[in-house]
């Protein structure tokens, strides 16, 4: 659906409601239970440490042994013992220790979003059960008020009935619309309960005392460049680049540095030996036949072309994903707009009830009626700006340094 010129003037008026210097980043995750926060506290941890240690895992460790033996060879008894420390070091691997640190930066990068989408998801779950539990409020507000209507709408068509004025199908009519309204209401009570339930999974906060943050009007470009989830794919892509590099050097020449320490103790009767002595050196190391050489870097390299397509994929997705969004908060916007003007119109219908009640034209049920209806629409409006509220939700949990 085409948006126009004057809805986009209206989204940008709607969605600057909502500027504040507070996001969420910095206002959500203290509403979160302390096991929320304490896991992703830990989990921020191992993936700090995880990516040091893949960063130095080129790192070759230096190796300790030690034996000890005894044998009756020739019928003499004897024992031995040895000790050796050795190392073996690559030094240059035709560029795989460069690509194994970069790869070890992407894959860093990679957990880094990742871990920013979990935290984003959590906090939006937070603001998402903190709204809708709002917005159920508002709904059983308003269903309390049309249940009262619907009982003075009962009384009247009884009054008429009574009189002979009215079929009593009308009657049973407004019975029936009152019951199912009561019946809404308490589904509206029972769907409280198990929101409320949910959103105790996550905070241990009184919904009602959380401040929400507001958001200030974002850009299809911003939404894109910004965008967590061509984040995290653009980190894939570099990972399958540096992995496909890793593995074209694996098959190029490698020097290594070596060099062991060795220490022997021999003991045969009352004869003792010690052996002392250490090696260094440099080697050169290539692979002259592999196998599944072709078909390893071949894997790598559609590994990288695939990564490449769907980034360009989830790029065009997002533009996409941001226009439905767009269009959706300007529909709701638009049905704020005609809460407020049907507010407008109830301000006058009860100024005018009124007036007739003095003048002994109207009843007090009819201005009851009326100022129940009235807040039926300002309650009609707040809901509409949450819904829309909700929908701008999804736009900035998808958004880097937003939430």
């Amino acid at each position: 659906m085409k948006v126009s010129k004057e809805s986009k003037l209206r989204l940008v008026s709607y969605l600057s409601l909502f500027i504040t210097s507070s996001l969420f980043a910095v206002s959500g995750t203290e509403y979160l239970s302390d096991e929320k926060q304490k896991t992703l506290e830990i989990e921020k941890k191992v993936n700090e440490k995880s990516a040091t240690s893949l960063k130095y895992d080129w790192i070759e460790p230096i190796v300790a042994s030690y034996s000890y033996s005894k044998s009756d060879q020739v019928g003499t008894l004897g024992t031995s013992k040895y000790f050796r420390v050795s190392f073996n070091q690559p030094v240059f691997k035709s560029g795989g220790i460069y690509f194994a640190i970069r790869y070890s930066n992407a894959n860093k990068a990679f957990k880094d979003v990742a871990f920013r989408i979990k935290e984003s998801n959590l906090i939006k779950s937070l603001y998402d059960g903190v709204l809708n539990l709002k917005k159920i409020d508002l709904e059983i507000q308003k269903a309390l008020l049309s249940v009262e209507n619907a009982k003075i709408d009962i009384q009247r068509k009884k009054e008429q009935f009574d009189s002979g004025l009215l079929d009593s199908s009308f009657l049973d009519s407004a019975i029936l619309k009152k019951t199912g309204l009561e019946h809404q209401l308490l589904n509206l009570k029972a769907l409280k309960f198990s929101t409320l339930k949910s959103f105790e999974n996550i905070s241990d906060v009184d919904y009602k005392t959380i401040e929400l943050p507001h958001f200030k009007s974002v850009t299809k470009e911003e939404f894109v460049k910004k965008n967590l989830d061509i984040a995290k794919l653009k980190e894939e892509n570099e990972q399958a680049r540096e992995l496909k590099n890793m593995t074209i050097s694996n098959y190029l020449p490698t020097v290594s540095l070596y060099g062991d320490y060795n220490h022997k103790d021999d003991e045969i009767q009352f004869f003792k030996q010690a052996t002392e002595y250490k090696s260094y050196g440099a080697r050169v190391s290539m692979p002259l036949f592999a196998i599944n050489r072709g078909r390893d870097i071949e894997i790598r390299k559609l590994e990288y072309l695939k990564a490449k397509i769907a980034l360009k994929e989830q790029q065009e997705a997002t533009k996409r994903e941001f226009l439905s969004l767009e269009n959706s908060i300007d529909i709701l916007g638009q049905r704020v707009e005609i809460a407020q003007k049907d507010l407008a119109l109830y301000d006058g219908l009860v100024n005018n009830a009124k007036d007739g009640l003095n003048a002994g034209e109207k009843t007090q049920l009819d201005v009851t009626t009326l100022e129940n209806s009235k807040s039926i629409a300002s309650y009609d409006a707040k809901i509409y700006d949450i819904e829309r509220q909700l929908e701008i939700l999804k736009l900035y949990v998808k958004m880097s340094d937003a939430i």
